[in-house]
């Protein structure tokens, strides 16, 4: 019988438990240096990972964070759990394996425990080590009773997560940045060196490294439907696409769902280096939750508009779901024309409510009894290529719930599902021959202190043996057309196909 997740000894040989104490050590980088910089400093390291605010905007794009050689890595893949013990210059140690009930579970056991000391240096940071994460999709069917049956093509993990304990840290506000150090032991003396030498050692990779300052959402645009490549291979041809939204109709005609995501991939043949491919795209479509995850298997490289889950220090809840979508206009008047006719849509604004309600339901399964609100209701904002209705749903977590039950309660993204959301993930299932993986799921970082902050994985590429993949789609409902359901996918694949075209080039 192999060990059990929550067995396992960390970085400095201690077993992590409740005897163990974790502390945060913190040094403020002398010539802070640009995030894309400082993971190119990374990338000779295993694992390396950047989580960019690369449009930053208030309340969603403060920070970024980056690092490299993770303590361990936790791969689940239906219910069977494997650590890795990453090498430098060479493959990660054997895996170790079990199988668990619930993934969830086995990540919460690879976090430091509670309570972690933390200097006023970095207080306000909400990333100061514990988990870097990617969930896919089709990990659903552990939170929810929905058995997921599409055709699995890739061989991904449903769940990816990276234990670490050194952080570069970005304030963009402030223009700061940090080298933050974790350390757990059996003593808070043992701890803290253990921390000093994480951030010590930080700091001397990204020393002498310049800093360049964040792009603009305007110096970045570039509007305009791309058209896909002829050597791209569409997973789902137009006609079945239509025949799809055809049946989805027909389900919601006859009351079993009232919405359903519905996705295709494209196929793209790709050799080029992932972290070029990212910067195009972070050129191409700037986003506040952009991420390059080079795993060895897979790269993923996200510049994602939508917050899944937030949940700070203090148990506040924050999601941010993204329904209702237009492409933006070559010309000031056209641009506006397009986000008015978005603001006024009948279509979208009912997609946008239901969804809404769908993550009030889901929050309200971990959150407080009446904590749960909506302060923002399908506001309008704008990116690169789209324009995007946006709502805001908090709450608080009630007493005896963590931020991993949160997630529990809300995996996958409403925004991605349908509702009700069972139903529609039922139905989504019959109806796309292949499975999301990480598409549709969600990646961000689970602080050590018991905060996370998350992505919905949409406006991602996934690069894997020569070629890239990427999922787009939208929301059916009942008034949705096959032909403008179709082309509204086309309008979010196009800072994906440009950034493509222009890594290439």
């Amino acid at each position: 019988m192999t060990p059990a997740v929550s067995a396992l000894p960390a970085r400095s040989g201690a077993p992590i438990g409740a005897t163990n104490v974790a502390v945060v050590a913190a040094r403020e980088l002398d010539e802070p240096c640009s995030p894309c910089a400082a993971y190119e400093r990374f990338r000779g390291d295993p694992f390396p990972w950047l989580l960019e605010s690369a449009l930053a905007r208030a309340d969603v794009g403060r920070f970024s964070f980056v690092g490299a050689s993770p303590e361990l890595v936790l791969r689940v893949r239906d219910g069977v759990a494997r650590i890795e013990r990453p090498r430098a210059g060479g493959a990660a140690s054997p895996s170790r394996a079990t199988r668990v009930a619930d993934p969830l579970d086995a990540l919460r056991a690879i976090l430091p425990p509670p309570p972690v000391e933390v200097p006023a240096l970095v207080e306000h940071v909400p990333f100061v080590g514990g988990a870097v994460a990617c969930l896919g999709y089709e990990l659903g069917s552990f939170t929810e009773p929905v058995a997921l049956a599409a055709r699995d093509e890739l061989g991904l993990d449903d769940l990816v997560a990276m234990r670490v304990d050194r952080v570069v840290v970005f304030d963009h506000e402030s223009q700061r940045a940090f080298a933050v150090g974790l350390g757990v032991g059996p003593s808070r003396e043992t701890a803290r060196r253990a921390a000093e030498r994480a951030t010590e050692a930080l700091a001397a990779r990204v020393r002498g490294l310049r800093y360049e300052a964040q792009m603009s959402e305007e110096r970045a645009r570039s509007r305009g439907r791309t058209a896909v490549p002829e050597r791209a291979v569409l997973r789902t041809e137009p006609a079945s696409y239509a025949k799809a939204v055809e049946l989805l109709l027909e389900q919601i005609d006859a009351g079993n769902v009232y919405q359903a995501n519905l996705t295709q991939r494209i196929d793209v043949p790709f050799d080029g280096d992932p972290f070029q491919l990212y910067r195009a795209l972070r050129r191409r479509n700037p986003a506040p939750f952009a991420a390059c995850i080079e795993l060895p298997e897979v790269a993923v490289l996200s510049s994602s508009p939508e917050r899944f889950l937030r949940v700070d220090a203090h148990g506040r809840v924050q999601s941010r779901p993204i329904k209702g979508t237009r492409p933006r206009g070559d010309a000031a008047r056209a641009d506006a024309g397009l986000a008015h006719a978005l603001a006024h849509s009948a279509k979208d604004r009912a997609e946008n409510l239901m969804i809404v309600d769908l993550v009030r339901n889901d929050l309200g399964r971990a959150c407080r009894t009446g904590s749960v609100r909506v302060p923002s209701l399908m506001a309008i904002e704008g990116y690169a290529s789209v324009w995007q209705m946006v709502s805001t749903v908090e709450g608080e977590l009630r007493d005896g719930c963590d931020a991993i039950d949160l997630v529990r309660a809300s995996f996958p993204p409403g925004s991605m599902t349908g509702a009700p959301k069972i139903a529609a993930m039922r139905w989504i299932d019959r109806v796309e021959p292949v499975r999301r993986t990480f598409y549709a799921g969600a990646l961000g970082y689970f602080d050590a202190r018991g905060g996370i902050d998350t992505s919905v994985v949409i406006r991602t590429i996934l690069l894997r043996d020569g070629r890239a993949h990427l999922h787009v789609g939208g929301g059916v409902v009942a008034d949705s057309s096959a032909e403008g359901e179709y082309a509204e996918s086309l309008d979010k694949a196009s800072a994906l196909l440009d950034a493509l075209a222009s890594a290439e080039g």
